[in-house]
């Protein structure tokens, strides 16, 4: 029977568990007693493993990553590696494992032991650029992934799309001279970072929805299918990664887009659908944003439900 894969790993608890942050670690803390709760028919956990610091170059700059490395404190200290990213004790491993989830994933999807996944990470990646820190993301999960299927692979037709509220600048700014790989992204315009305008197209593999204040479902989901699905279509992907952060929900303190649960169940369909009919079913998705815990914790829920059947 195909299943999809949920990675989640105690570690992600343990990054900034103190402080008080809306990348807080009540994010996820009962999220997996919730999914089994469900009783979905064709789910696995699986615990990813950390990754190697050398995966991670083909994403980010080096000497960026060594000094990010060696930044993480190792007493109750709290560092910030930018004004909005903080890190603990704990978030050395939480991190390499947040990374190494998309490795694992990626892994399981192409020897055929799931036919998608899903990781439950912290810290997300999506602000991550390539040589800093920012906005909560310390390394781009979903672009080492992404590098991961090209250098290892020889993926040259990948999709990344980016439904988070706030714009995944680092992961443009990873592949924006990168033909391998076409970047989506819908997101409220003007808002934290300040990137996602309609004139950033990078090599043509740049597509930016921006959506103003206030876009409601109908309107969402008409722009989504116009800008986002029919593009997909014609690029025709051969491997599709989602960066799933479910801040655009109505009850979001950082952000003002009013979707609803049913509206990820919608999005989560329709990227399954395009990735039945182009990639074999290979869709990898990562969690970003999400900040009211409540609607985080059902929105995940809706997007697993479309995922595992």
């Amino acid at each position: 029977m195909a299943i999809t894969k949920i990675f989640y790993h105690t570690d992600f608890e343990n990054h900034i568990p103190t402080l008080n942050n809306p990348e807080c670690s009540k994010r996820v803390a009962n999220i997996i007693n919730l999914i089994k709760e469900e009783n979905f028919a064709n789910i696995s956990f699986v615990e990813p493993n950390k990754i190697k610091k050398e995966l991670i170059y083909a994403a980010h700059d080096k000497n960026f990553v060594d000094e990010t490395l060696n930044k993480f404190p190792e007493n109750d200290e709290i560092v910030y590696l930018d004004q909005e990213t903080p890190v603990s004790q704990g978030s050395k491993d939480a991190t390499l494992r947040a990374a190494g989830a998309g490795i694992d994933a990626v892994e399981s999807i192409l020897d055929g032991s799931c036919k998608n996944a899903f990781c439950i990470v912290r810290p997300p990646g999506h602000h991550a650029c390539i040589d800093r820190s920012m906005g909560f993301c310390v390394f781009n999960n979903v672009a080492v992934a992404a590098h991961y299927l090209i250098n290892k692979y020889s993926f040259s037709n990948i999709a990344i799309i980016d439904f988070d509220v706030h714009h995944g600048n680092g992961t443009q700014d990873i592949f924006y001279n990168n033909k391998n790989v076409n970047y989506y992204s819908t997101h409220q315009f003007p808002l934290y970072p300040g990137t996602g305008d309609l004139n950033e197209t990078g090599v043509g593999n740049i597509f930016n929805v921006p959506l103003v204040s206030g876009t409601a479902s109908d309107t969402y989901k008409k722009l989504f299918q116009e800008k986002i699905i029919n593009q997909l279509k014609i690029q025709k992907p051969d491997f599709m990664i989602i960066s799933a952060g479910f801040d655009a929900h109505s009850a979001d303190p950082l952000a003002n887009i009013n979707l609803v649960e049913n509206d990820f169940s919608y999005i989560t369909d329709q990227l399954k659908m395009i990735a039945n009919n182009y990639c074999e079913g290979r869709l990898l998705s990562m969690l970003e944003g999400g900040y009211d815990i409540n609607a985080l914790e059902q929105s995940i829920l809706t997007h697993i439900k479309i995922l595992q059947t």
